[in-house]
């Protein structure tokens, strides 16, 4: 389980999934004010709940590109002199 350090370390290298999950305690403890229903409160959440996906996928991807762009094409060769036997 994670310590509430190594959370807040980790969603500091992300910081556009922090921006999503404090959104998410602001609609949780309803600091706007504005959810006045279960079924308010219920449609904030799920948005919510959407926008903090999209901004992990989006993340995701952005690494993985990364990544992929790092490392060789799984393909190729390295690239040696042929050595003479003779």
């Amino acid at each position: 389980m994670e310590t509430a350090e190594s959370l807040t370390a980790r969603l500091a290298r992300h910081p556009e999934l922090m921006k999503q999950i404090e959104g998410l305690l602001d609609e949780v403890e309803n600091r706007a004010g504005a959810l006045t229903t279960a079924d308010a409160a219920e449609e904030a959440l799920i948005g919510r709940t959407r926008q903090i996906g999209q901004a992990g996928l989006s993340g995701w991807a952005q690494r993985e590109t990364a990544r992929l762009a790092a490392e060789p094409p799984s393909g190729a060769r390295r690239s040696s002199k042929k050595k003479s036997g003779g």
